[in-house]
């Protein structure tokens, strides 16, 4: 008899929709919609596990530094979540894994939410696609070197520069390249205490390049220029003026000396480069453009980067080589993507769903994560039920009345 009342009880429950404490938003990884790849110095293969990327620095200890005076660059993958729609890129995500060989084998880890910056981790061995990898030798620290003759050949080219119909003439003798080093920023400042500007970056890559300095002028104004290249001779120099007011005002009788010979870059030492010295009002004046090295910081916070979370309803499903176009797909995202959460949350578990409409897919996009429903919908005579069915366990939810009028409230597209 007690039997027969439980079965009665839960049947009763089921049709009248009994509330339960369950968790309707749960995210996870939803591998359609990444595009993954790894590369190596000679190869390039599609890969379809696009979750590994994803969490290769996750799980284990972040390090604050990597051991070893030269690295070895393995090779790279990368996963990629196209935007989700044509007018916004609220759902484009980017992640890159570089795999280098110090002292031991590391992970480094950056996204498109990390400004540049790199978490590394420790991995027991090498994976398996670069276990015979020979990979691209890079030292830690950046090295100057002065030009050869042939190098300084490629400034007298006739496309040497971008700024074409400009008239730039460059002084070979200043010439000097900068090898990599394995990440990290060179600065230039002018003068003694003189504040340091960024100018170019390094971080690990299997091809690495080369950089290219020297000092010049334009023809036309007798602008003092700083001339830089970006992969040997054959890459075209781009031109900057030297801000400083004392050049700037005795450019007319500017003259300079090369004054370092090249050498290894230790971490925040200022470098002497160049000489200049120019006549003010019968005064010879001298500054020194010099260059320093600072390296890139791990990114090794516990607090995690601030995770995009925006909410899309739409006509058709997604596929990551065609965004959706506007109103095929609208949108909610911040404060509002909170509320359409507390809504879905407000559902209980339903045996039945309503019709479908125009807008009958929801996607939840919650930094790499994500979950996707399909939407269902029941006319009554003062309201409209709302359904959702979690597409990868198949369960069906019915929002409350309150939740209900909230998705209403986000998406009165649907209801049209």
């Amino acid at each position: 008899m007690k039997k027969r009342v439980l079965m009665a009880f839960s049947l009763l429950c089921l049709t009248a929709g009994c509330s339960e404490d369950v968790d309707v938003v749960h995210y996870g990884h939803i591998e359609e919609h990444w595009q993954a790849e790894r590369v190596t110095m000679n190869s390039q293969e599609p890969v379809v596990d696009a979750e590994t990327i994803l969490n290769q620095c996750e799980d284990e200890e972040r390090l604050a530094e990597l051991a070893g005076e030269t690295f070895s660059v393995l090779g790279m993958a990368y996963a990629t979540r196209a935007p989700f729609t044509t007018d916004d890129y609220d759902g484009y995500s980017f992640n890159e894994v570089t795999y280098v060989e110090g002292d031991a084998v590391y992970a480094l880890c950056r996204s498109d939410r990390m400004d540049g910056m790199y978490r590394a981790v420790e991995i027991e061995a090498r994976p398996a696609y670069l276990k015979d990898e020979v990979g691209t030798e890079i030292s830690s620290l950046p090295t100057i070197h002065v030009a050869t003759d042939n190098e300084r050949d490629a400034l007298h080219k006739p496309d040497a520069f971008y700024e074409e119909g400009q008239d730039i003439e460059p002084y070979p003798v200043t010439l000097m390249r900068i090898s990599p080093g394995f990440t990290g920023t060179v600065e230039i400042g002018i003068g003694e205490g003189g504040y340091f500007n960024p100018s170019f970056d390094f971080s690990p890559d299997l091809r690495p390049f080369d950089v290219f300095i020297a000092l010049g002028r334009h023809t036309e104004t007798n602008m003092p220029l700083l001339l830089t290249s970006y992969g040997g001779d054959w890459a075209r120099y781009s031109s900057s003026v030297l801000e400083d007011a004392d050049l700037l005002n005795g450019a007319d009788s500017l003259t300079f000396r090369r004054v370092f010979e090249g050498g290894t870059m230790e971490p925040m030492t200022a470098y002497p480069l160049y000489d200049l010295t120019v006549d003010l009002d019968g005064e010879m004046v001298t500054k020194t453009l010099s260059m320093r090295y600072r390296p890139s910081h791990l990114y090794t916070d516990t607090v995690e980067p601030k995770e995009k979370t925006v909410a899309y309803l739409h006509k058709y499903p997604y596929h990551r080589e065609v965004p959706l176009p506007y109103p095929d797909a609208v949108n909610v995202s911040g404060e509002a993507y909170g509320r359409l959460v507390e809504a879905i949350e407000t559902a209980s578990p339903s045996t039945k769903s309503g019709e479908t409409k125009d807008y009958k897919c929801l996607t939840l996009l919650h930094g790499n994560l994500g979950q996707q429903f399909e939407v269902s919908y029941q006319q009554r005579s003062k309201k409209v039920d709302v359904y959702v069915k979690d597409v990868k366990t198949g369960e069906v939810f019915k929002m409350s009345s309150v939740g209900a009028e909230t998705f209403q409230e986000l998406f009165p597209q649907a209801f049209e």
